[in-house]
């Protein structure tokens, strides 16, 4: 008697279950990929939001404050609140005086967004966490900033 046929049944079982487990290794790496670069582009996308809704803040903040009557001490207060994550990760903002731009960006993992401001009054170098926030500009220190609340 010969046992040929009971080892090549045996053999092409084993083929069969290394080359699905190959395939269905390759299948959970590649879609592990797709999710990682899906999820950054959507707290691309909530970070340029949140930018954009802070920018126009920035903005009539800038405009209150050439509206107000420069002989008196000026004042404004523009409170807002955000969420505290985009797409469960913790974010910051910064306002940056010299280029005139809000900068959004998350270190887990790591995206930045930057979102053009259009002012005439001075812009101070500060940050903020996500969450409520708070645009202020004070005429002793002329120059609009954002704060924690």
């Amino acid at each position: 008697m010969s046992d040929a046929r009971a080892v090549s049944t045996t053999l092409g079982y084993v083929l069969a279950l290394a080359i699905a487990t190959l395939l269905i290794t390759g299948l959970i790496i590649a879609g592990g990929s797709y999710v990682d670069t899906q999820r950054e582009q959507v707290i691309r996308d909530e970070l340029t939001v949140v930018g954009q809704q802070l920018a126009a803040d920035v903005e009539r903040a800038d405009r209150l404050v050439r509206a107000a009557d420069t002989d008196s001490a000026v004042t404004v207060r523009v409170n807002r609140t955000f969420s505290n994550t985009v797409t469960g990760a913790h974010y910051r903002l910064t306002l940056v005086p010299g280029d005139g731009t809000l900068v959004l960006n998350t270190t887990s993992p790591d995206v930045t967004v930057r979102v053009p401001i259009t002012n005439e009054t001075a812009l101070g170098a500060s940050s903020a966490r996500g969450g409520p926030v708070q645009i202020r500009y004070d005429g002793t220190d002329d120059h609009l900033e954002v704060r924690d609340v």
